[in-house]
This record gives structure tokens, C-alpha cells and sequence, in this order.
């Protein structure tokens, strides 16, 4: 397990080193206002080819199960995309890059790797949070994750970004992406008079208005709000500086289920430094129904503390 985590840190390091240059580089304060997606694309392409290129050249007998493809890309419309993402994978081919993407198209059965190679779209085109996620799972169990948070802080004196990461039973960790510094994580511990503070995205649109608005007004003026885009709420919230993560369904979609690599990697390491993750009925995750989970309706995560109050407020308030 030693080797698969330190082939998961350096895939994810060199994608976050990438992917941040891509930011530096392609966003800016018109990005938004034009709806140009580009940077991101071209950010998720790059990422996913390093990420399945590094886990693919070492341990080539394990699948991978990324959320990108590079059909569009193979498209003559899309070669402005592909020639832009080789100009940040210097010595790589098209189709190196084409074939590299293309590994992570993989079945998630058995053993295999999962990927978000890009978490937290708007977050990134805005020059602010998002996270590299990768996952390795087994038989529907979570072994090991790793989250790359380039824009996440390490600590107050190491302005570096932070690598959070887990393995199934051996604790959770940070450490700074281009240092060596570690770290423990644990959640906060909590008790019933102090402040109970809830993730929120920092996108309006994203946030639940509804339901967890309602959740939040039961704790009343203990409740705080703590903003931040994509997986990085869930480093975040094992490092003990937030309580609680909902990711209420939207009534809208019914049939709307939540992607594994959306929170394989996240729940480990909040998993392994304390903390819950469960649906929010509280049911535990099901990662054997393919890439989706399935058999689940959202997810909460929280420091374990107020995790069976809010299970309970949620089962009041459906």
C-alpha cells in the first residue's frame, strides 16, 4: 500500500503543479464574465493524462476510472484545445496525450482507480479553490485517497498548497505540495455550546437555500458559515477548521445520484481523521454500484459530533 500511495502523491503533485500554471496563465477577471471554459477543460485534459500516465506506468494492471474522455478532443474542432494542452505537457505527442486521457476510461469493478481531475469548476476560473482527486477503491471500499488543493494554505508561515491525503486504517495527513512538512489531520472534537461551522460553496447558485438553510437555523447563532468551493471542503473540514459539509439533493432531479470520484477521495481522508460520511438518511456510502452511488441520496459529512442530530433534523424536515 506503501508504493500505491506515494504513485497516488506524485500523480496528483505533478497534476497540481499543472493545473496551477494553467490557472496563472489562462485565468483571468474576463474568464467569468465571458463564460470561457476553456481554461478548465484544457486543466482537466492535462491533469487527467499525467494523473493516468504516472498510475498507468507503474501500475499498469490496475484500471483507472477518470471523469474525462478525449473523444471531443479527437475532433478537428477541438485541436485549438489539444494543441493548447500540449503546450503545458512539453515532449508530449498528441497522441500521447489522446492515449494518456483515454486510460482513464476504465471499469470501476474490482480494484481500480477513480479520478476527478479537475473539482470545482468555477472555483478554478476564478483563480480560486478547487482540488485533484484521486481514489483508490477495492470490492466498493475506499483504500486510499489523495486530494491536491494547490490554493489551499498549508499554514499561516507556508503559503504552499496542500496535499491531504488517507489510507484505509493508517490515519489521515496534509502536507504542503512542494514541501515536506506533515501534518495529522483530525477533526474538531466539538461540544454542544460552541459554534457549529457549515461548508457552503462559494458559487450562490451551488448553495441549498431550502433545506439546508433549515438545518442551519436549528443550531440558531451557532451556526456559521464557512465558504469554499469543491473537495477541498472536505481537506478542510479534516483539518478540524469546519464541522459540517451537506450536499442536500435537489428536489428538482429525483433521480439525480452522486458520482464516486466526486467523493472517494474526500471521504477517506475525513473518514481517517475522525470524522462521518454518510447519505442523509445515514445510511454509509455504497461504492459498488459502478460510478455512481446509487444506492444513496446526498451526502453528509460532519466532525461525528452533530452528525446523528442533523441525520435526525433531516429526517424531521422530508
Amino acid at each position: 500500500m506503501n508504493d500505491l500511495l506515494k504513485t497516488a502523491q506524485e500523480a496528483v503533485r505533478q497534476a497540481s503543479e499543472i493545473c496551477s500554471r494553467i490557472q496563472s496563465r489562462l485565468v483571468d477577471e474576463d474568464t467569468l464574465t465571458k463564460k470561457d471554459r476553456s481554461p478548465v477543460t484544457i486543466a482537466d485534459y492535462a491533469s487527467q493524462a499525467v494523473i493516468c500516465k504516472v498510475l498507468h506506468d507503474t501500475f499498469p494492471e490496475i484500471p483507472i476510472v477518470g471523469e474525462e474522455d478525449a473523444q471531443s478532443l479527437r475532433e478537428e474542432e477541438n485541436r485549438n484545445v489539444l494543441e493548447k494542452v500540449a503546450e503545458f505537457l512539453p515532449g508530449w505527442s498528441h497522441s500521447d496525450i489522446l492515449d494518456a486521457i483515454d486510460l482513464g476510461n476504465g471499469e470501476a469493478q474490482g480494484r481500480y482507480w477513480t479520478l476527478d481531475p479537475i473539482d470545482g469548476t468555477k472555483g478554478f476560473l476564478r483563480g480560486d479553490q478547487y482540488a485533484v482527486a484521486l481514489a483508490l477503491i477495492e470490492s466498493g471500499e475506499i483504500q486510499l485517497g489523495v486530494l491536491g488543493c494547490p490554493n489551499l494554505s498549508f499554514d499561516e508561515n507556508q503559503k504552499d498548497g496542500t496535499l491531504a491525503y488517507a489510507v484505509k486504517g493508517g490515519g489521515s495527513y496534509a502536507t504542503a505540495i512542494h514541501g515536506d512538512s506533515i501534518r495529522e489531520n483530525r477533526v474538531a472534537a466539538g461540544s454542544p455550546d460552541e459554534a457549529v461551522r457549515f461548508l457552503e460553496s462559494v458559487e450562490s447558485g451551488h448553495a441549498n437555500h431550502g433545506l439546508q438553510g433549515q438545518i442551519m437555523s436549528y443550531f440558531g447563532e451557532q451556526a456559521q458559515s464557512v465558504r469554499y468551493d469543491s473537495q477541498v471542503k472536505y481537506a478542510v473540514l479534516a483539518a478540524g477548521k469546519a464541522d459540517v459539509y451537506l450536499r442536500l439533493p435537489n428536489p428538482k432531479y429525483p433521480d439525480y445520484r452522486e458520482k464516486i470520484w466526486d467523493h472517494a477521495a474526500g471521504v477517506i481522508v475525513i473518514r481517517e481523521a475522525g470524522g462521518r460520511a454518510t447519505d442523509m438518511y445515514g445510511k454509509e456510502l455504497d461504492f459498488t454500484q459502478g460510478k455512481k452511488l446509487l444506492n444513496n441520496r446526498g451526502v453528509i459529512v460532519t466532525n461525528g459530533t452533530v452528525h446523528e442530530t442533523i441525520i435526525q433534523l433531516l429526517k424531521d424536515l422530508s
